[in-house]
């Protein structure tokens, strides 16, 4: 029997054009309006653009104005430490004031995931609250353009830059299931969310496992379908508490730290 979700927040929504694929609900009130109807409360929205421009910043500025009177939407900044003005972006979030994750995506915007490269964000991050949110990949390279092939991140490699700034929270955005275990018998500052997360049942999967409590509902939307998202929480035999400690209560949790 499907479980009743009233009550999601989603940590992993995008908006914008992919010039590599024709997306569904690129346009923010079209977004908006299918999360709604799978019963999403809240979503943390970051701009496709900002992947393959060469500076994010434009991206962001337009995304921050599009959600300015919209709660439903929480705007992610994209932030690309190869460029020597990234600390821009940062400033631009704190200037905002409703800005709670910062999003890197060291594949396409090609630098290392090491200790050197954070440790300069992760002071400011801490510093006013942030979380920040690594990609491990966008696309299944199965579906990549053929001249466009990026590879996705060494999760060993991440984990293990994590582990050097204990005291900051960290989400990792599309993770493999093969990924998880390397994440959640590891550290505990790195949240994980379930996009590319496949299993007949896989909520009990991680249940079992690894435990639930750092994991977070993300839809990848528009790359992924929202309703195949949702039915991971839908469709499972664990118990309503822990569908909805994934759905919100986690999130709720992280996002609190924020606010400390």
């Amino acid at each position: 029997m499907a479980k009743p979700i009233n009550k999601v927040i989603d940590v992993a929504a995008w908006t914008g054009n992919w010039p590599f694929l024709k997306l569904r609900y690129t346009e923010l009130p079209d977004l908006k309006a299918k999360l709604q109807s799978l019963n999403v409360q809240q979503a943390f929205v970051a701009p496709i653009e900002a992947i393959l421009e060469q500076d994010p910043i434009r991206a962001n500025k337009e995304l921050l104005a599009a959600t300015l009177d919209d709660d439903f939407f929480s705007p992610v900044l994209v932030v690309d430490l190869s460029y020597a003005n990234w600390q821009e972006n940062v400033e631009l979030a704190v200037k905002d004031g409703r800005v709670r994750i910062l999003k890197l995506l060291p594949n396409y915007h090609m630098y290392e995931v090491n200790e050197a490269n954070l440790e300069p964000l992760v002071k400011l991050t801490m510093q006013h609250r942030l979380i920040i949110s690594i990609q491990m990949r966008v696309e299944d390279r199965r579906g990549m353009y053929p001249l466009m092939m990026v590879e996705d991140l060494d999760v060993v490699r991440v984990v293990k830059t994590v582990s050097y700034f204990p005291d900051q929270l960290f989400i990792l955005s599309n993770p493999a299931t093969g990924e998880l275990g390397q994440v959640l018998n590891s550290v505990d500052n790195l949240y994980v969310e379930l996009a590319s997360v496949e299993h007949a049942d896989v909520l009990n999967l991680l249940k079992d496992t690894y435990g639930l409590n750092q994991v977070l509902f993300g839809s990848h939307a528009p790359f992924f379908i929202p309703e195949a998202e949702i039915a991971k929480l839908k469709y499972t035999d664990v118990t309503q508490e822990d569908v909805e400690q994934v759905a919100y209560a986690n999130a709720e949790r992280l996002l609190a730290w924020c606010k400390a």
